[in-house]
């Protein structure tokens, strides 16, 4: 492409050919993720004119559930980040962003070669040590990430416009105060409760349900006794163990890869770390000087806006320290020592404090052999697993089966009786298979009998895979879950129950009794809760609690589940306390935070607009599937 040839032009005669060399070597390795990724043509999603397929909504799937594994600090299941609302946004990326493009395409916009070629030489991650632009350093960054050249420059083109597009209908103008006022008051407002814990025995025994009970509660809650749909699999993987025959690893290798990261081998240190961010430096030397005359830490905090979750950073790594200079300075820190002011990579000001060190271990070079022979041997396998692809390739496209070939070349061909889309056995056990999500995502995705594209599992190989049957999901026989059943069903008449108790101790409430009244009844204790903010919790008070006192009036009684087996929270909002007014900096930051807000339902409104505009027609039956929500007729 022009833009990639102009970046080849400015390498030096001898070296730039050098290096060329490798780039274009490193696509033909890489390069792989752009023909056996996905499940075919079958159109999933249409905007306008523009095709998704499940190829784009895996491709997509796979980095939203990066993106919020890096937000939670681990790494989250893919059932984990779908009850966080995955699908959800994966369909909003594809919908929003093809809507987008679709508009820029109308309005005539684009991205010249010259801006993407500035963008890409300008980016750190492509750069060598002296600051110049290297064609190793880019196309390893693509390697990781798994695109090709072609892929990352259209991904530059669309990224750039949508950035473009979006950031002129996001601009918003300035917030009214009467809105600063009221978000002031919603962020600000704290409530005092006064309660009781009602206990699970307040409801009385539970008779034994009927016949009739059972059955009724078992049909209204078909889902909780269905058998998840099971599905026979069959998979031919060609993985770095596989050809590792054929990759020479010498001890000189294994010592210099030793040498290369020792320094990262074995459990990094790690530091529970507090930072409090300034506006300016004379501010935060202020601070430190209130602390070195005796003020608290965190009450230094709370001057700046900022509750003690606000400050916590969690129990981090130096590597997991995005900030480089911040990261410096908290890993010289001595435990419960506060810095004196930081000025971050970025420009922010802070003062740290480390409240606990949990101290690293370095492994000897026996210690990390094991696993610097794996790494190496995933980095020096390709051209072996690509030389068995080939052969494997040719084999079906003359009709041999996976089976077959697996014999033929003295492979491994797994076959799996019955597994769920979560890697599951019918007894509750788990599968166990290279690429495992990506194989099961594909295998849920096809039908029995067809034919389906290689997956490239990256530093894992290449992995083929078929579906040799099919299990529907299933009712349970009432007869054989009936156990379950009066088990569920003694909880939900529990909650009703107490439910209903509940409110009835708030009518007598409302009614003339007090707090002390119903607690010398049950014999418990009238408690008093910390001042409440919206978002707050404290002990005995859940969620479901605030969120029910913050809808109520100063003398007003509510009820909410306790967290305590089925008990429950009766209270009375004892006090409702006004935030101070604004002051300068608190109204610059709600103004920021409306701004957002207000952008954001923007966006929202323009996404709308455009999506009704092109239309929107979705393959629900293949999203299910893919998704794992379908059912079965």
């Amino acid at each position: 492409m022009a833009v990639l040839d102009k970046m080849r032009k400015g390498a030096s005669q001898i070296l730039g050919l050098a290096l060329i060399g490798l780039l274009v070597i490193s696509f033909a390795v890489w390069g792989i993720a752009d023909i056996f990724t996905g499940y075919g043509a079958q159109t999933l999603i249409r905007v306008g004119d523009t095709e998704l397929s499940a190829q784009h909504y895996q491709r997509a799937q796979q980095e939203i559930l990066r993106s919020m594994s890096a937000q939670a600090g681990r790494s989250l299941s893919l059932q984990e980040a779908r009850a966080f609302g995955l699908d959800d946004r994966v369909m909003e990326r594809l919908i929003g962003g093809a809507a987008v493009d679709a508009h820029a395409k109308d309005l005539g916009l684009g991205i010249t070669d010259a801006a993407l070629l500035e963008g890409i030489t300008k980016d750190p991650a492509f750069q060598d040590a002296a600051g110049n632009f290297s064609p190793v350093a880019f196309a390893q960054t693509l390697r990781n990430i798994g695109m090709s050249e072609q892929g990352y420059l259209q991904a530059m083109r669309e990224n750039n416009l949508r950035r473009q597009l979006l950031t002129t209908v996001g601009t918003m103008a300035g917030s009214p105060e009467v809105l600063i006022v009221a978000l002031n008051r919603y962020n600000g407002e704290t409530r005092v409760l006064r309660y009781v814990l009602v206990p699970q025995s307040a409801a009385g025994a539970i008779p034994d349900p009927t016949e009739d009970d059972l059955k009724r509660y078992y049909e209204n809650h078909r889902a909780k006794f269905t058998q998840p749909e099971f599905r026979k699999i069959g998979v031919l993987a060609v993985t770095p163990e596989t050809v590792k025959d054929q990759v020479k690893i010498t001890e000189a290798d294994l010592k210099a890869a030793y040498d290369a990261d020792k320094d990262t081998l074995g459990k990094p240190e790690k530091r529970l770390v507090q930072q409090i961010t300034f506006p300016d430096l004379d501010a935060a030397k202020a601070a430190r000087e209130k602390i070195n005359a005796g003020t608290d830490f965190l009450e230094v905090a709370k001057a700046q806006g900022l509750s003690e979750a606000d400050i916590n950073l969690g129990n981090v790594t130096r590597a997991e320290l995005a900030d480089p200079v911040i990261a410096e300075e908290v890993f010289k820190l001595e435990k419960d020592k506060v810095s004196e002011p930081v000025t971050g990579k970025l420009g922010n000001v802070v003062l740290l404090r480390v409240t606990a060190i949990e101290p690293g271990k370095s492994l000897t070079f026996e210690e990390a052999k094991a696993e610097l022979e794996k790494k190496i041997l995933k980095e020096r396998a390709s051209g072996a697993i690509f030389d068995l692809h080939d052969k494997v390739e040719d084999e079906l496209a003359s009709g041999a089966q996976l089976s077959e070939i697996a014999d033929k070349f003295k492979l491994t061909y797994q076959v799996i009786d019955q597994v769920d889309r979560e890697g599951k056995r019918p007894d509750g056990s788990t599968v166990t298979l290279p690429a495992q999500k990506e194989v099961l995502n594909a295998a849920f995705a096809t039908d029995a009998g067809v034919e389906n594209d290689a997956i490239d599992a990256k530093d894992e190989g290449v992995i083929w895979y078929e579906v040799l049957g099919v299990t529907p999901e299933q009712l349970k026989p009432f007869e054989e879950v009936k156990a379950d059943v009066e088990k569920g069903w003694r909880s939900e008449e529990t909650r009703n129950r107490m439910a209903k108790y509940a409110q009835d101790l708030i009518t007598s409430l409302n009614s003339g009794k007090t707090l002390e009244d119903i607690a010398k009844d049950l014999n418990v204790e009238v408690l008093t809760s910390d001042a409440l903010k919206r978002d707050g919790l404290t002990a005995n008070i859940l969620p479901a609690t605030v969120a029910r006192a913050f809808t109520l009036p100063e003398g007003g009684y509510g009820s909410a589940p306790s967290g305590i087996d089925e008990g429950r929270v009766v209270f009375k909002v004892d006090k409702v306390t006004a935030p101070p007014p604004v002051d300068e900096r608190t109204s610059e930051r709600l103004k920021q935070q409306l701004a957002l807000l207000m952008s954001e339902d923007a966006i929202s409104e323009y996404f709308a607009a455009l999506e009704n505009r092109y239309g929107v027609t979705v393959n629900q039956a293949a999203l299910d599937k893919l998704t794992g929500t379908g059912e079965e007729p």
